[in-house]
């Protein structure tokens, strides 16, 4: 397979994973974020009113966020094709992955 076109399948399986993670309403995936991240909001609309006790802030930030969550997914991706099918430049291939799944993963119509 071509650098190019695994960079890409691999950028856009980051999105979708970073999708699932974010902002995705698969009652599992749900109801582990809104346990994480605080699951109800008040009449700010913004701030969440509940978020488990034993969570940290970070934790809760990572999966509210698409480019974090996406860096952490990128490098996930990225580190099982370099474990199974070898990759060059592992560490560039990361940032790469990264930037493709945020840029899309960050989008008002994603």
């Amino acid at each position: 397979m071509p650098l190019w076109l695994l960079l890409l399948v691999m950028a856009l399986a980051t999105y979708r994973a970073t999708r699932l993670v974010v902002d995705d309403t698969f009652p599992p995936v749900l109801w582990a974020r809104h346990r994480l991240a605080g699951g109800w909001t008040g009449p700010d609309e913004d701030v969440p009113v509940y978020r488990s006790r034993w969570v940290p802030q970070w934790l809760a930030d990572l999966v509210s966020c698409p480019w974090c969550a996406s860096g952490w997914v990128a490098l996930g991706v990225t580190g099982g094709v370099w474990a199974t099918g070898g990759l060059p430049v592992p560490l560039l291939v990361w940032l790469a992955v990264w930037a493709g799944g945020a840029l899309l993963a960050a989008q008002e119509w994603a």
